[in-house]
């Protein structure tokens, strides 16, 4: 079983905001990879408020950011920062089992400091995310190209704020909530619009967050080649 941290930043230049997220090495280490000096990192250090070991961090980091997304806001859907407060956050970390880290926690650095770490690992990630350009793999990025006729999509904010779409074929349009969506953006969009209207910035891409169903399972609509 994987053991390690999830852990709770703040920064005195980002007021308001937390990043929340988890680490197989200790809260320290994880610290020094985050303040980092370089052009994109905020001007002010970031500091631990608390952190917690636990068994399987990366599952439980996934669960708790679909629930921080649910009830709070997430500044973006692939990254670690949500507009929240420490004691909000501190709830969500009292309700995994655990044990909370302090200052004076002295184990050795994790016995799989070597294996490959999935945190922060679309933290840079754009429309050319370097790992699937590696691959040589691209985004599908024409729904007559991607999906059939009656095929369902759907759009997820948090737990159980769902829309569920029909394309169109011959259209080429998603029908949803008796709306036509000419991409999958716009659809993802009007959404986000309709759950949380007091979010600061609406830009969306329906390719990166939409999944589509095929016999029963969800797949997301970023895995598909074109």
């Amino acid at each position: 079983m994987i053991n390690g941290f999830i852990y709770c930043f703040s920064n005195p230049s980002m007021p308001g905001i937390l990043k929340i997220g988890m680490t197989r090495r200790t809260p320290k280490e994880r610290l020094r990879e985050a303040n980092v000096s370089d052009t994109f990192r905020p001007p002010t250090p970031y500091k631990i408020e608390f952190a917690k070991k636990i068994n399987n961090p990366s599952e439980k980091e996934n669960t708790l950011h679909i629930l921080l997304e649910q009830y709070t806001e997430r500044i973006h859907y692939r990254r670690e920062f949500f507009y929240v407060t420490p004691d909000e956050v501190r709830k969500f970390f009292d309700l995994m089992d655990g044990e909370m880290w302090d200052e004076s926690y002295t184990e050795d650095e994790d016995e799989d400091e070597d294996e490959d770490e999935d945190e922060d690992e679309d933290e840079d990630e754009d429309e050319m995310n370097p790992r699937v350009k590696k691959l040589n793999v691209k985004g599908c990025r024409d729904m007559k190209k991607c999906f059939t006729d009656g095929q369902s999509i759907r759009h997820k904010i948090g737990i159980n704020k769902i829309w569920i779409g029909t394309y169109d074929y011959s259209t080429n349009v998603i029908i949803c909530n008796g709306k036509k969506y000419n991409s999958l953006s716009e659809m993802t969009t009007a959404h986000i619009k309709v759950e949380k209207p007091n979010r600061k910035s609406f830009n969306t891409n329906g390719w990166k967050e939409s999944e589509y169903e095929v016999n029963g399972n969800w797949i997301s609509t970023y895995s598909i080649l074109v």
